[in-house]
């Protein structure tokens, strides 16, 4: 009876202190959230798109395609003519030295046939006055134009056009696949730094469970029912929740630099982030139909198909040359030259047009080595292409398993904290009738936050895999190809 009455004095005590834990344990979660709430919030959408308006890979497969493209446009350009003009101007002078200076004149004598009847002739003497320079000056100015048109060339000029627009295709798909990593990324990123900010709530939360423990322990010690190795020990471990505070503090500071990072603004200024994201129903497809729908729709695959046809393309180019080549051409030209050396007209202009057939009978082996190269290169990429839908698969059968264990993990995670919780109700309970230890109260403590703790892991890991499986799967992501 003395026991009972002592006991049920010492709840009287200690009720008001039981009120204050149960009554400062609501909602730490809500108020963890709530720090820096004049920070703006940033939705997981708004990161991915500051992440592609900056992302220095996504703006280097955009310039491949741009190049990939000007490739498409000089495929077409081989079936016009080649057409040029040309014009020339030169002045010219000639100086001839020492040349004979001299004086021309006509003198008239006469001649008397036999009657005596006389003809008067005349002429020309010249007389040397001496030695000069003599410079003449003349010019020359032409303009012409002319065309050529290749009319067969061994379908090269088709194969390469047909290669181009292929090239041009796999480097649109290596884009788009490349903006899918960059939104993968940043959503990796943003889950990452949701995890470490409710780790820290789970801190926080065993934080204050672990000091309002060590409150009611020194009322126990003071009603003396409880021993001073029982408030050390729930000292120390006041002090470990403190210290695991400070380790997930900093893991937010981490993971806010790798989403910044992510995002391509490594000085962007603080930010919070939005939980409601974090909301899932952990539903896993069946991993044979993901398997299917990636060999339909996954880009990098497809690219991989474009670059496998653009090398077939190449191997026909490369036989062009064991054909014969047709070309037409035309020209004119028109000059004129005022040189008193030119003999002829000082004006003239001339077309011509023709056509011309030539055949390359033996070029050292040269078309032949191409062409054994070209059809190495088309091997090689269809090996590629198969090497990569072998990657796609176990890919994601592996991605698909982490989702599967994560889906569990959850599950058992949310049952262990059920137990956990009422594991430390039942530990504080036979410690305050005296029929347990503390170490008893901080097993309980420790599984608890331990509980929560994989129940948070196993959430993010979830979604981080589900975005992942996603991108493995070739599906558009909720922010779509076009931004």
């Amino acid at each position: 009876m003395r026991v009972a009455q002592f006991r049920f004095s010492r709840l009287i005590l200690i009720l008001p202190v039981l009120l204050a834990g149960v009554l400062g344990s609501v909602g730490p979660a809500a108020a963890q959230e709530t720090n820096g709430e004049n920070l703006p919030i940033l939705s997981l959408r708004e990161c991915v798109d500051l992440a592609l308006q900056s992302s220095p890979s996504l703006m280097i497969s955009e310039e491949r395609r741009f190049i990939a493209a000007k490739d498409v446009t000089g495929a077409k350009g081989a079936f016009l003519p080649d057409v040029s003009l040309s014009h020339r101007w030169s002045k010219s002078e000639r100086t001839d030295y020492d040349v004979d200076d001299r004086t021309f004149s006509n003198e008239a004598f006469y001649t008397y046939d036999s009657a005596g009847d006389s003809t008067m002739w005349f002429q020309q003497v010249s007389v040397l006055n001496g030695l000069t320079d003599e410079t003449v000056s003349s010019t020359y100015k032409d303009f012409g134009g002319q065309a050529s048109l290749n009319l067969f060339a061994g379908f090269s000029k088709f194969a390469n056009l047909s290669a181009a627009k292929n090239n041009l295709s796999a480097a649109e798909a290596t884009r788009d696949y490349t903006r899918e990593l960059v939104v993968q990324d940043v959503t990796m990123a943003y889950f990452n730094l949701l995890r470490y900010n409710r780790l820290l709530v789970v801190a926080n939360d065993s934080r204050d469970q672990a000091a309002k423990e060590l409150e009611r322990t020194e009322t126990y010690f003071r009603l003396g029912s409880a021993a001073k190795s029982d408030v050390l020990q729930q000292r120390v471990r006041l002090e470990n929740t403190k210290l695991d505070v400070v380790v997930a503090d900093n893991n937010v500071k981490k993971a806010f630099v790798d989403l910044a990072y992510a995002m391509n603004r490594p000085l962007v200024a603080a930010f919070r982030v939005d939980f409601s994201v974090l909301d899932t129903d952990f539903q896993v497809e069946d991993v044979e139909s993901l398997y299917m729908e990636a060999l339909d729709s996954r880009l990098d695959l497809t690219s991989n198909e474009y670059y496998l046809q653009a090398r077939q393309n190449d191997v026909t180019s490369a036989s062009s040359n064991l054909l014969p080549r047709v070309d037409l051409n035309v020209s004119h030209t028109r000059y004129t030259n005022d040189s008193p050396f030119k003999f002829g007209s000082q004006k003239s202009g001339s077309t011509s047009w023709g056509y011309s057939v030539s055949w390359n009978i033996f070029d050292r082996m040269q078309t032949l080595t191409g062409r054994s190269k070209a059809k190495a290169n088309a091997r090689i990429a269809q090996y590629e292409l198969e090497q990569a839908r072998m990657n796609v698969q176990v890919e994601i059968r592996q991605l698909h398993n982490n989702l599967v264990e994560a889906r569990e993990r959850a599950n058992v995670s949310r049952e262990t904290i059920i137990q956990s919780e009422e594991e430390l109700r039942l530990a504080q309970e036979r410690f305050r009738v005296g029929a347990g230890t503390t170490l008893d109260i901080i097993t309980a403590q420790v599984n608890l936050a331990n509980s929560r703790a994989q129940e948070v892991q196993a959430m993010c890991d979830f979604l981080i895999g589900e975005a992942q499986l996603e991108r493995a799967v070739g599906r558009v992501s909720s922010y779509g190809r076009d931004m």
